[in-house]
């Protein structure tokens, strides 16, 4: 039976770095009835602001019901929860300013996409925050070519009529007109080929490392998590299990494979090396992997 509801105002110790925190967050659904689902049960963290974190678990295991509650879609029930100085312990948060600032990007988002041209789509969030008519087509030009497309070749065109891989960057484009400092990304690469799935990810690495963007990322893919992510935090049951860099976390293969997780194929292959005596820096991808061992070599052979 779901505990009675305590909402705790947050600190106001957070310091200015921290883009989220989150003190003993627990919610159910259907929380006023005897029949209630636990979804989270005392969640802590610290995300700071610039950070790239993966969450991942298996199916059920809470980590979407979390990223719904950092722009309150999903409303507090109980703990403390502060998204960017907004403490959504409060009666009234500034929910049009926190959805401004916090972008959310769900699975498959050309299915958001409805208006009869791109321009219309992607000047949709300016419209409904309020910024004045006349910035609009410019803050849609500069979202529309972040994404790498041609403003001039695509704003006046269908949405329907372009490509699966142009229709996920006119979604994305539709989130970044609103400049958010915090971007919620629930499998962005789904169903994509990997060119796509390429692209999309050194579009939202771009956005983490040159313009400070802090990336939360949902994703079942365990190679796209090792390889972008500064750190992993993996849900179980409603419960935060771990909370480590991606090295640190997928050494420890039984345990990953018991959650039914997948190890990456370059951390399996670096715990190999590290079984045989031979560590190398920390690497992210084949190609780095590679590196390491050519240096590792011309080393040992000077």
């Amino acid at each position: 039976m779901p505990r009675a509801k305590k909402i705790v105002p947050t600190p106001s110790v957070v310091e200015p770095n921290v883009a989220i925190y989150a003190d003993k967050l627990t919610f159910s659904y259907n929380a006023k009835s005897t029949s209630g689902k636990r979804a989270l049960t005392d969640i802590s963290l610290t995300i700071n602001r610039g950070e790239f974190v993966a969450l991942v678990g298996h199916t059920g295991s809470g980590k979407s019901t979390f990223v719904q509650h950092l722009n309150a879609l999903m409303r507090l029930q109980q703990g403390s929860l502060n998204v960017l100085g907004h403490d959504l312990a409060q009666k009234k948060p500034n929910l049009m300013q926190l959805r401004k600032q916090v972008g959310m990007v769900f699975q498959y988002p050309e299915y958001q996409l409805f208006a009869d041209t791109v321009l219309e789509d992607v000047c949709f969030g300016p419209k409904n925050f309020g910024v004045p008519a006349s910035e609009h087509e410019q803050l849609a030009k500069k979202a529309i070519e972040l994404v790498g497309l041609d403003f001039e070749e695509v704003k006046n065109k269908s949405p329907f009529d372009l490509s699966g891989g142009e229709k996920r960057r006119v979604a994305f484009a539709g989130v970044l007109v609103s400049e958010p400092q915090i971007l919620v990304l629930d499998e962005p690469t789904a169903g994509l080929d990997p060119q796509g799935k390429k692209e999309i990810l050194q579009l939202v690495r771009k956005l983490n490392k040159e313009q400070g963007v802090t990336v939360i990322m949902v994703s079942h893919d365990m190679n796209e998590v090792y390889e972008n992510a500064d750190r992993v935090i993996v849900f179980r049951d409603g419960c935060l299990v771990y909370d480590l860099p991606p090295q640190q976390l997928f050494r420890l293969e039984n345990e990953i494979e018991d959650m039914n997780l997948e190890v990456p194929q370059v951390a399996a292959f670096c715990n190999v090396l590290e079984q045989a005596g031979i560590t190398l820096p920390t690497c992210h991808n084949v190609e780095e992997v590679f590196a390491a061992l050519c240096a590792l070599k011309e080393g040992s052979n000077a």
